[in-house]
């Protein structure tokens, strides 16, 4: 404890209670968060628990791979990520499919965000590397 130890768990011991005491330590530590994150002044809402999207209010339907794309996108907003590293953290590593397939994710979810493709808000494509999501994360 000394060292920084918050709490120490022996073993053997429940998974529930492993659970319960993370949970304790994040709220006294005060990093417990929830699980919906909003970008760019509320614009954007992403509840990764539910899998639930919102744009101004209005409630969007992605896909799984669009839901886990906006994902990997949301998880460092103004990061570039390519189309290589996309696919595999919505696909997996051993997906044979085309990296060209995130483009067609992206057109869509775009559609589905309001995003206009010629002046995106959202997802933004950085020529000849990939997507990036252009809001920042709310505080």
């Amino acid at each position: 404890f000394r060292l920084g130890a918050e709490d120490y768990l022996v073993k053997p011991c429940s998974p529930r209670e492993l659970s319960v005491r993370v949970e304790a330590v994040l709220r006294r530590t005060g990093r417990a968060r929830s699980a919906a994150e909003s970008f760019g002044a509320g614009r954007l809402v992403i509840d990764a628990d539910a899998r639930e999207v919102s744009v101004d209010g209005r409630e969007v339907v992605p896909t799984r791979s669009e839901f886990d794309l906006l994902s990997v996108l949301s998880r460092r907003p103004g990061r570039v990520w390519s189309r290589y590293e996309l696919v595999t953290r919505i696909q997996g590593y051993d997906h044979e499919g085309c990296e060209r397939a995130v483009d067609a994710h992206v057109k869509n979810l775009r559609r589905k965000l309001g995003d206009d493709p010629k002046s995106p808000q959202f997802i933004v494509t950085v020529t000849g590397v990939g997507y990036k999501l252009a809001v920042t994360r709310d505080a």
